[in-house]
């Protein structure tokens, strides 16, 4: 792995819709990074970071002394975060305001995923085991070989008071299925003509594990929940606004389909509507609604599996599921779209994009993607042309901080999100500011200067000619010129010029940091 730095980003990239390309940008005006804050919690502690874009931690919680896997910043400034055994609401300044061990109090643990809603409840993903004479009653083909299976159950729990909860809506999976194998057994019918239910005997090669949902999401406009199953290589969407009991039916709620699949994509194969070639996704995770933004309303998702351009790589996706007001259409009986509005699949720090669990996408207002890649605890933004605007590698394992320098191992977080400025959350708090996680560095300290720059004081300067071969001229005098190699590495310097030499320099991608009396800016310029 190379050494990496904090903010100087060079990447190769293949697009779905630009040809390949090399590209850097580091607070460049032509491709702007997303100003807000970053949340994070770590895989290696039990720590919960939220910093700004240099990197810097503006608060931080923990969760006494477990690892969180979950962690969402609220809307009122407090903070939910969990694992499979625990929970609890911290306010801004850390102190526990709730929390909760799910199987003294429910009976259940849960896995991968939770999600707030805006009543104050959050949803929840739980593990629903049933034995093979229970699903042989229901239709299983009874050549399977495995003593249980372990399908799938949310439910949706209230807080109360300081350590209790109630579950006030739940759905399960086990009561939307379907079977052709025994006409005797109930859910006996056609699977290419229900794709609303879920083909109890298709085999994935995870007989005792055939779901594994991993992801859930809630859109409130909808009142719709999606939620991600690793092992059908699928997501599905399902209405939220039933009773429990309609959850359990075929029918009721406002789409009238009860607890049906209204809308499922990623591999059609599942419903006998295609075949391995169909298939759009592989082993994805993190499935959620666009809120903000040109692609409001759509959804996003980050595919561990080779389904884009390229086959060897992970890839993000933003999917437009042709919905009308949450009623979702099919065409030759798949469910539409036929394929992905827009996808990115390609290298970043030179490395080329591959995590095999977890990581996650996020798209925001700006139309850029906010990527969290777990294995190697990077996060990366770049635009929709695939050019990377900001890179953070967290800087935190189980021993000890690191530098950015550094070469990580045992960093990774489940998942990063970025809250705008104007988040609802920063209303009336006070950021505890600590500065930067990891070892001081110049580009670190150079950084906070170089983020609060008025682009506008360098609207006139002209830098020319670019690429060149030797000399690169400015309009005007320029206090410092540093020139940095693509390892950040400052391999030449000039005060007080209007041009500089780079005849000596090997040819390539550069990056110049421009300072003049208390202003500075980043440029890129190429060297053949």
């Amino acid at each position: 792995m190379k050494k990496i730095i904090f903010l100087f980003v060079i990447l190769s990239f293949k697009l779905s819709i630009a040809q390949e390309t090399i590209g850097l940008v580091f607070n460049d005006v032509n491709n702007p990074k997303s100003n807000g804050y970053t949340l994070f919690n770590t895989l290696s502690d039990d720590s919960v970071y939220l910093i700004n874009n240099c990197g810097e931690a503006v608060n931080h919680w923990d969760f006494s002394g477990q690892i969180s896997r979950q962690a969402y910043l609220l809307e009122n400034g407090n903070l939910l975060q969990g694992n499979s055994s625990k929970a609890d609401i911290r306010d801004w300044n850390n102190n526990v305001l709730w929390s909760l061990n799910y199987m003294e109090v429910l009976g259940f643990s849960i896995h991968h995923d939770i999600e707030p809603l805006p009543n104050g409840n959050f949803l929840v993903l739980i593990r629903d085991p049933y034995t093979n004479v229970e699903m042989f009653a229901e239709g299983k083909d009874t050549s399977f070989s495995e003593d249980s299976i372990d399908l799938e159950r949310i439910v949706e729990i209230e807080p109360v008071g300081i350590d209790s909860a109630k579950i006030v809506w739940e759905w399960k999976l086990f009561d939307h299925l379907v079977q052709d194998f025994d006409n005797t057994k109930p859910n006996f019918g056609t699977i290419s003509s229900g794709p609303q239910l879920l083909d109890m005997n298709y085999d994935n090669g995870n007989s005792f594990n055939p779901i594994h949902a991993n992801a859930i999401d809630y859109n409130e406009d909808l009142d719709q929940i999606a939620f991600s199953s690793r092992h059908l290589s699928e997501i599905f969407v399902i209405d939220h606004s039933t009773t429990s009991t309609e959850a359990a039916s075929h029918s009721g709620g406002i789409y009238g389909k009860g607890g049906d699949f209204l809308w499922r994509w990623g591999n059609p194969e599942v419903y006998d509507q295609g075949t391995v070639d169909d298939r759009k996704l592989g082993r994805q995770h993190d499935i959620k609604w666009i809120t903000d933004g040109p692609h409001q309303g759509k959804m996003s998702v980050f595919n561990n599996d080779g389904y884009g351009s390229d086959l060897r790589a992970s890839s993000i996706h933003i999917i437009d599921q042709n919905d009308s007001n949450g009623v979702y259409s099919l065409a030759s009986g798949k469910f539409l779209p036929t394929d992905y509005y827009w996808s990115y699949d390609g290298t970043i720090l030179d490395e080329l994009m591959i995590e095999s669990s977890r990581s996650g996408v996020q798209i925001m207002s700006n139309g850029n993607a906010l990527i969290n890649e777990t294995g190697l605890g990077r996060i990366t933004e770049i635009d929709a042309l695939g050019n990377v605007v900001w890179v953070y590698i967290i800087p935190i394992n189980e021993n000890s901080t690191f530098s950015q320098f550094d070469t990580p191992i045992g960093n990774g977080s489940f998942r990063a999100h970025r809250y705008p400025e104007n988040y609802a959350g920063f209303n009336g708090v006070t950021f505890n500011n600590t500065g930067i996680i990891e070892d001081v560095n110049s580009i670190s300290d150079n950084c906070i200067h170089t983020l609060t720059v008025d682009n506008s004081y360098f609207n006139d300067l002209h830098v020319y000619p670019n690429p060149t071969k030797d000399i690169l001229n400015f309009n005007k005098r320029i206090d410092e010129i540093q020139i940095h190699d693509v390892t950040g590495k400052v391999v030449l310097n000039r005060t007080n010029a209007e041009f500089i030499n780079l005849e000596n320099l090997t040819e390539g991608l550069y990056f110049i940091k421009i300072s003049i009396e208390e202003n500075s800016e980043i440029i890129k310029i190429l060297k053949n």
